[in-house]
């Protein structure tokens, strides 16, 4: 294993070639053995680097036992000399339907309050090659475009902190054989192998393959070239963008008669981009409901306010239209996501109207 080692201190070191090595890490630890592994890798880099590590357990308590092993994950990871916080998720938000996607949001919520918290700005995630093959034929099955069908990005922004995943070329194999070297032990989550999570009758598909590794080393391969044909659709998109958006003293306009003449896919993106910001979520919408909306736009003159997806849509004028919070009519654009954020940086920087949007930082 020591090829293991090797390779990820390279790839942490590649991957920070360009950010300066702060003084503190976390890092999200299930207990399973990909994140379990990860943290011990990291902790070999910390170690040489004089960065303070901090393992995170978010205790989601909708298994029997999930406490119990938490405390038995702090204990493992004291012996390696790994500081660790259990976080518990509130009763009140626990989700009754949707239960898998509402789960991840509050579990991410957990940790990013954490770094938040503690001055954190790296969050490391177990991520590995085998969750971008399931996560592939999970948006495949609904019907997912370029951005579905791409690969994890390595390194990504999540509101103030950024979000590290170093395993993506690593089999959960590789890291069972590491952890198994260190006589350390992991635990497996029963509910796994319960098929009413469509991610499961996934996992359990590829088990059936002897040779599952090359195929979801294949898949990998495949997301990463979507991946290059979804940065030059991107492009495109920025050209548009800046063709389509405006800030009104700190609020978002469309213009109607441009945006209508955009190709539909580039339209589509970019409205969703702005409904994700405005809207404050971390997801797209679904493509049949995002479609509605478009042509609500597209096919309506004067336009009553309509609701979707957290935001309100109405008339500015004649020619465009508003797009504001539903919950919070009065709050304005101060932070980007990261494509937005290109976007309207753009439109700042436009020579014609620099002037009438610059009431907003450009960094």
């Amino acid at each position: 294993m020591k090829n293991l080692t090797s390779n990820f201190l390279t790839k942490i070191t590649e991957i920070f070639l360009q950010e300066k090595l702060p003084k503190r890490f976390a890092v999200a630890v299930s207990g399973g053995c990909d994140s379990l592994a990860l943290a011990l890798l990291l902790k070999e880099f910390c170690d040489e680097n004089k960065i303070e590590l901090f393992a995170v357990t978010v205790d989601h308590k909708m298994r029997q036992g999930s406490s119990k092993e938490a405390l038995e994950l702090g204990k493992i990871l004291k012996k390696q000399k790994i500081s660790h916080q259990i976080l518990e998720i509130n009763s009140e938000k626990i989700p009754q339907t949707n239960i898998e996607a509402k789960l991840r949001e509050v579990r991410y919520d957990l940790l990013y309050s954490f770094c938040v918290k503690n001055k954190i700005k790296f969050l490391f995630l177990g991520h590995i090659q085998s969750d971008i093959s399931e996560n592939f034929l999970i948006r495949l099955f609904r019907g997912s475009g370029l951005d579905g069908l791409s690969s994890i990005s390595e390194i990504s922004d999540f509101k103030k902190i950024k979000l590290v995943r170093p395993l993506l070329d690593v089999t959960k194999d590789e890291l069972k054989n590491y952890l198994q070297e260190r006589n350390i032990k992991w635990f497996e989550d029963e509910s796994n192998k319960d098929e009413k999570f469509l991610r499961n009758k996934i996992r359990n598909f590829f088990e059936q393959f002897e040779e599952k590794n090359l195929i979801q080393k294949r898949i990998k391969t495949a997301t990463d070239e979507i991946a290059k044909m979804r940065d030059l659709f991107d492009d495109l998109m920025l050209k548009e963008a800046k063709k389509i958006l405006k800030l009104q003293n700190g609020f978002l306009t469309i213009n109607l008669k441009k945006f209508a003449k955009t190709e539909q896919k580039i339209a589509l993106k970019i409205l969703a981009l702005v409904l994700m910001e405005v809207g404050e979520k971390s997801y797209k919408p679904r493509l049949e409901k995002l479609q509605r909306f478009y042509d609500f736009i597209v096919e309506n003159k004067n336009h009553k306010p309509r609701n979707f997806y957290g935001c309100m849509a109405k008339s500015f004028d004649e020619s465009s239209l508003l797009i504001y919070n539903e919950k919070n009519p009065q709050k304005k654009i101060t932070e980007f996501k990261t494509i937005l954020k290109k976007i309207l940086k753009q439109v700042q920087d436009d020579t014609e109207i620099g002037a009438r949007t610059r009431l907003i930082p450009s960094s």
